[in-house]
């Protein structure tokens, strides 16, 4: 009997030690070699990245009957080290993407900053300069704020229907556009939905008012506005490539003479609106000719008026096409408004006083035009980035309702197809030679709101590729 349970026992102990080595070969099956250790270490991007191996199939022999000390369940990661992670990752892949270009950017998720680059450094802003002048006008105009050109005679008509002249009186309305500008511009994806203000409405108000003839000729009245025409940091080559009309209170059709084949910027915007309307009234069988500009009659009487859309639209508009026209002329209105003459100094004044008091960072901020074709022109991401996200208030919705979108609308209409972004990024744009910019939000994984300028490559395709670069990095954030 007493050898019998001896036998057990030490078949028992048998059994025991058995399973502690076969214990032992799996936990030296899940451990990896040396070799493998630093295969692993080499292909992980980040220390943060944790790479898991999946448990040794091998059957083990059941426990003991003593149950296991209870073992805690690891803590899932913590929010704040997931998005460190995320973080850290886009980090990677914005600065591989940059690379060594003169640059400054800005992300946000949802209001934190997840990446920055050179944030107190200011770099010529080119278009994305407009966001502020949009700020401003919103705050100092109103959204609902009009532009309104009229016509007057020195008289009423007389009983023929004759007048001895008509002036038309320029209220700085940068779309004021003809029945065929208007169709043109419909018909260009870039400047589709324009608010075209019609000065046809201008003829069929004179006709009703029974105007048959204008012995004198029709007139323009720029008084509005003084200051330069073409301001001092603008280059010749902005005439030649039809980027901005000299500046006029009194401007139809965006300042061009014509726009097929080509467009063709007018060397005197005054004159052509007068000209214009007089086309337009023979047109419709009333006699008129152009004449020269010149100030309306103090006491003459108002024959005709025409509005615009409201200031939020045309700031929308601006903002999607990247209208030059329409951030300079913005400019000079507020001038005129606050009392000023209407002159470009006095309006960057007035928007530079405007942002600083919304709260949007102005360090390092100049400006010597409306538009940012001016190569000295300067600002620094943050400012961008802070006027872009004033986008959420409803008094300056237009900021947002007007960021062109990749693949759909406005200046990024033809860019970014095939890609994830389509239809996710919304972006005001900008280049001149040398400095190119983006500044939108991205709403594909995550909220992201940006403001990206690159100063350096001086080839349009070079800035392009790194703007294309950077989109698709945020495009992958947080993953």
């Amino acid at each position: 009997m007493g050898g019998g349970r001896l036998s057990w026992a030490v078949r028992l102990l048998a059994v025991l030690i058995a399973a502690e080595v076969i214990a032992s070969g799996a936990v030296l099956v899940l451990r990896p070699t040396p070799a493998r250790s630093a295969a692993l270490v080499r292909s992980v991007p980040r220390p943060t990245t944790t790479t898991t191996i999946a448990p040794d199939p091998t059957t083990l022999p059941p426990p003991p009957p003593t149950p296991p000390p209870a073992v805690a369940s690891p803590a899932p990661p913590s929010t704040a080290a997931v998005a460190t992670d995320a973080a850290s990752r886009l980090t990677a892949r914005l600065e591989a993407a940059l690379g060594g270009v003169r640059s400054c950017l800005v992300v946000q998720d949802k209001g934190v900053t997840v990446y920055g680059r050179a944030t107190d450094l200011a770099l010529a802003p080119a278009s994305t300069q407009k966001l502020l002048v949009a700020v401003a006008a919103l705050q100092r105009l109103g959204p609902d704020y009009r532009f309104e050109t009229t016509v007057v005679a020195p008289s009423a008509p007389a009983p023929d229907g004759s007048v001895d002249a008509l002036w038309l009186v320029g209220g700085g309305d940068p779309l004021l556009g003809t029945p065929d500008y208007a169709a043109y511009l419909a018909s260009q994806p870039r400047s589709v939905g324009t608010p075209v203000t019609p000065m046809a409405a201008l003829v069929d108000q004179l006709a009703a008012a029974g105007v048959h003839a204008v012995h004198n000729g029709v007139h323009g009245d720029d008084s509005r506005y003084d200051g330069p025409r073409w301001l001092p940091g603008w280059k010749p080559i902005y005439r030649d490539e039809a980027d901005i009309s000299p500046l006029s209170a009194l401007t139809v059709n965006g300042g061009l003479d014509h726009w097929d084949p080509s467009e063709v910027i007018t060397a005197d915007p005054t004159a052509l609106a007068g000209a214009q309307l007089a086309r337009l009234l023979v047109a419709r069988g009333i006699g008129a000719a152009a004449g020269p500009s010149s100030l309306r009659p103090a006491n003459g009487s108002v024959l005709a008026r025409v509005t615009s859309a409201p200031l939020s639209d045309i700031v929308a508009s601006m903002l999607r096409s990247s209208d030059n026209l329409a951030a300079e002329l913005l400019v000079k209105e507020m001038d005129k408004k606050a009392g000023g003459a209407g002159t470009t100094a006095g309006g960057l004044a007035i928007v530079g006083a405007t942002v600083a008091g919304l709260g949007i960072p102005v360090a390092g901020l100049h400006m010597g035009d409306g538009s940012g074709l001016d190569p000295g022109d300067r600002a620094a991401c943050p400012s961008l980035l802070a006027a872009l996200n004033l986008g959420d208030d409803p008094r300056f919705s237009s900021l947002a309702a007007g960021l062109a979108v990749a693949g759909r609308s406005g200046t990024l209409v033809h860019r970014f197809g095939g890609t994830p972004v389509v239809g996710h990024l919304f972006a005001k744009t900008g280049w001149i030679n040398c400095a190119a910019a983006m500044v939108g939000r991205l709403d594909l994984k995550a909220p992201l709101h940006f403001a990206l300028i690159v100063n350096g490559p001086c080839d349009f395709n070079a800035a392009e590729a790194i703007e294309n670069r950077v989109a698709l990095a945020l495009a992958t954030y947080p993953a």
